[in-house]
Order: structure tokens, then C-alpha cells, then sequence
């Protein structure tokens, strides 16, 4: 286990527009604040199409890992969207959005949603929260040979 406190310095209201992918705008305008570590709280709104993946079997050290992308064509309920924001190695922020997503009929499917791949059909509304003194960074984890999100203090 890995832990790391600290304080929330602000929350972030964002409302996306239509055609807007949805975590690309959500990092942009959390790149515009100045982020450099918090987390989507709360998050929906509806999608034109997704593209996501979910966890499967792999022959890998963990044997598990995503599998191909699966695509959902819209329109889509974002049901609900979450997850820790924090930075690469590099220092550029990262958003890895896991999601709920349901269809016409009701039926839910969902898993880490793709950048790129998710437009905002006719909103999508977003509260983030910003951390103070603590920081998540996306590092290579030789336990489960993926890079996974590690916490550090600031001070």
C-alpha cells in the first residue's frame, strides 16, 4: 500500500460543450489552472461515441492487462466519470479517466475511457478537486511491470 495526505486547495467547476472530446478539454482547462495533481470527483453529461478499454487476461507478470479498444457509437448517458489527476515522468499532467457509460436502452458498460475518442454529445459537466502537498506520479512499477500511479509529498 501507498499512501500520501494532504490538504484540498480548491475545487473546479467545468462545463464542456458539444463536440469538445471530453478529457481533452477537462486537461485543458485543468492545465490552464495550473494543476499539477487532484482528482475528478464528480463528473456526467452524454457522449456522441466512446472509445475504452477494460481489464482481460494477459499472458503478461500480472496476467492482466487492457485489452483492444471496444467502441460505443452514441448517443451515450455519461453516467458517471472519475480519477486521480497527477503528472508523468516527464511532468505533463495526466488524466486517466475510468467512466460509466450507458446506451439507449439502458444498458451500462464502461472502463478507461480514451482521450481523443470520447466527444461530448450535449454537455458534460466536471467538479475537480485540487491537492495540496501531495502528488501523484505516473511511474514504471516493476511488481506488476506497468506504470502505475505512485503518491509523493511536495514538502
Amino acid at each position: 500500500m501507498i499512501t500520501q495526505q494532504g490538504g484540498l486547495s480548491k475545487a473546479m467547476m467545468i462545463r464542456l460543450h458539444p463536440v469538445e472530446d471530453f478529457i481533452q478539454g477537462i486537461t485543458a482547462a485543468c492545465v490552464a489552472q495550473g494543476m499539477q495533481g487532484g482528482a475528478v470527483v464528480s463528473c456526467i453529461g452524454s457522449l456522441q461515441s466512446a472509445s475504452f478499454f477494460t481489464v482481460v487476461p494477459l499472458g503478461n507478470k500480472i496476467d492482466a492487462g487492457y485489452g483492444d479498444p471496444i467502441e460505443m457509437e452514441g448517443p451515450l448517458e455519461l453516467v458517471s466519470a472519475q480519477r486521480t489527476i497527477g503528472l508523468d515522468v516527464e511532468g505533463n499532467l495526466l488524466i486517466h479517466m475510468h467512466g460509466a457509460l450507458a446506451d439507449g436502452r439502458g444498458n451500462l458498460n464502461g472502463g478507461h475511457l480514451l482521450e481523443g475518442r470520447c466527444p461530448v454529445l450535449i454537455t458534460c459537466e466536471a467538479m475537480i478537486t485540487f491537492f495540496e502537498e501531495a502528488r501523484a506520479i505516473q511511474k514504471y512499477d516493476p511488481e506488476t511491470d506497468m506504470k502505475l500511479l505512485t503518491f509523493v509529498g511536495t514538502k
